[in-house]
């Protein structure tokens, strides 16, 4: 999904966990995959789905095994956040 919405992403090993940089990062961890994004600061948290870190420039969600995910609103957010990187 992230190759897909981002064009020119690049996906590379960083602290031992897979990274995906465009200017900015998304990463996993080990009990979830965390999927952060930048430049979201006019992007709005949603319950359940999308939480703002620190000032809220940064947004994040977490997902864990099993859990059901709408990939096309994770898209739509990546998409927004990384138009302009």
């Amino acid at each position: 999904m992230i190759d897909q919405t981002v064009p020119g992403v690049e996906e590379r090993l960083q602290y031992g966990k897979p990274h995906f940089l465009k200017n900015g990062h998304y990463a996993v961890a080990k009990a979830k995959v965390s999927f952060m994004v930048i430049n979201a600061a006019d992007v709005p948290e949603v319950k359940g789905l999308l939480r703002a870190m620190g000032t809220g420039e940064r947004k994040t969600v977490d997902i864990t095994e099993g859990q059901d995910v709408d990939f096309g609103a994770l898209a739509a957010i990546l998409g927004k956040t990384s138009a302009a990187l």
